[in-house]
């Protein structure tokens, strides 16, 4: 009878598909700037990840799970602007602030994913 030896991945290995988790989720919520389901996709492998990064790839998880609430919640309030006669411009304004948003934080969480760097700024809403 042979015996499976299971070796752990190399943490070189490890971090290589952490970061290449961390990007698909960054491009999944520039995808999602489009298409919306996708970034309740990059929300899920966020949440899934995040416990199991190292400290600088945690940080990116944490960004793009603030990114998909805020970006929510400011779709949402801009919904209930839009519903009304009044206050629809400030709404159809609010959608397309929401969307710029979205699209320079990602772009820039991207960059520095890329470049190797962890987020600065995980607790703010600001890039």
């Amino acid at each position: 009878m042979t015996q499976t030896v299971f070796e752990p991945r190399s943490s070189r290995a490890a971090d290589r598909d952490e970061r290449l988790m961390a990007g698909l989720g960054y491009i999944l919520m520039l995808i999602g700037n489009i298409i919306g389901i996708t970034s309740i996709i990059a929300a899920i492998i966020a949440y899934a990840r995040k416990d199991a990064a190292p400290a600088w790839l945690h940080s990116h998880y944490v960004y793009l799970i603030r990114t998909f609430w805020a970006a929510l919640f400011g779709i949402i309030a801009c919904s209930i602007l839009v519903a009304t006669v009044i206050l629809s411009p400030f709404g159809l304004l609010g959608f397309g602030l929401v969307w710029l948003w979205v699209l320079v934080r990602s772009i820039i969480g991207l960059i520095r994913l890329i470049n190797g760097d962890g987020q600065a700024d995980t607790v703010g809403y600001w890039v």
